[in-house]
């Protein structure tokens, strides 16, 4: 299957297709945590990016990475390229990209989609957040190379895309996913790190 027949084809579809190298998947749905995270991000990104001229998209929007034959849903996509309004469907030259991580796609998000996201142009930052675990990974683009950071409970990190500082905390507000070694949850579901 062409690119194009892929996205003529999903389209029509019901339910959410990833697209790579004329390989057909079809997308397993979110469990609470995954959404809850995402959900959070969005809450936080959008007063920050309110009257820019920026969007941000959660779950549904295509990212296409040039030159490949390959389409992605990330979590969360943020353009602030015009030349994005062109297609109701599809994000081109996102500014930045977050993964919300499972099990099931750890692998895949940090290994076959960062080398997909990263040849991007427009690609400032790319953000995995895990569903099972507190914690964040940020990965930036340089002059001549990506930088990694990673963050944990009572940390906080820096949007350079957005201009926006988020703590962890505030990303896994309403979740209790249990006792971790990076910190301990309270009653409140407060993380203290």
């Amino acid at each position: 299957m062409s690119l194009e027949e892929f996205l003529a084809w999903e389209a029509a579809e019901e339910t959410k297709h990833e697209f790579v190298d004329g390989q057909v998947y079809a997308m397993a749905g979110a469990s609470r945590a995954h959404g809850t995270i995402a959900l959070n991000l969005a809450a936080l990104i959008r007063p920050a990016i309110r009257k820019t001229g920026c969007r941000a998209y959660i779950a549904d929007m295509k990212v296409i990475p040039p030159g490949l034959r390959s389409v992605r849903y990330p979590d969360l996509v943020l353009t602030c390229d015009p030349r994005d309004l062109a297609d109701e469907q599809v994000t081109r030259f996102p500014k930045l990209i977050v993964e919300v991580l499972s099990r099931s796609t750890a692998a895949t998000d940090r290994g076959e989609k960062f080398e997909e996201y990263r040849r991007i142009p427009t690609l400032e930052e790319y953000v995995i957040v895990d569903s099972t675990q507190v914690s964040v990974e940020v990965l930036r683009r340089g002059e001549d190379l990506w930088t990694f950071r990673d963050y944990g409970p009572g940390t906080a990190f820096r949007l350079e895309s957005v201009g926006l500082e988020i703590t962890v905390n505030d990303l896994y507000e309403d979740l209790d996913l249990g006792p971790l070694e990076q910190g301990v949850i309270d009653a409140t579901n407060q993380y203290q790190g």
